[in-house]
């Protein structure tokens, strides 16, 4: 089996973008992810970016190299960059959530990275990748 890796970084929009740009911003994503064989969400908050997206080292990589070379945002701030053993969007080439601000200050606040203790051999998540995997489900059980 192919080992997999995720991304999770943040990032502040160029430009407030309009739904209509957001859904082209998606649909890009899609079909690049669907190519690659990379899975996520991405949130969008009030000219912010949070997105998560997983699959193999090689697509992984490809895929941040792009996202790291868009113009349409800056400021990049990686959160989390790490081996995972299983995804946890599988079902999403790209899913898209926009949280309220309440849940965006959550999960700017949580702690993204292990503690010393739990990043030698421990398959645990973070706090703030918990708290994604959470928020996400929760956003789906409404649908």
């Amino acid at each position: 089996m192919t080992p997999l890796r995720t991304i999770v970084y943040l990032s502040s929009a160029t430009e407030l973008m309009t739904v209509r740009q957001l859904e082209l911003l998606l649909v890009e994503a899609r079909e690049l992810n669907l190519q690659n064989f990379v899975t996520g969400v991405l949130l969008y908050n009030d000219g912010n970016f949070m997105q998560c997206f997983e699959g193999s080292e090689q697509a992984v990589q490809l895929t941040y190299q792009r996202i790291l070379g868009s113009r349409r945002h800056k400021d990049v701030i990686e959160l989390l960059n790490e081996p995972i053993e299983q995804r946890s969007f599988s079902d999403w080439k790209m899913d898209f959530l926009r949280p309220t601000q309440a849940e965006w200050q959550e999960l700017l606040s949580a702690r993204w990275s292990k503690k010393g203790d739990e990043v030698q051999g421990s398959s645990s998540a973070s706090e703030g990748f918990m708290l994604l995997q959470d928020f996400w489900k929760r956003s789906h059980r409404i649908a």
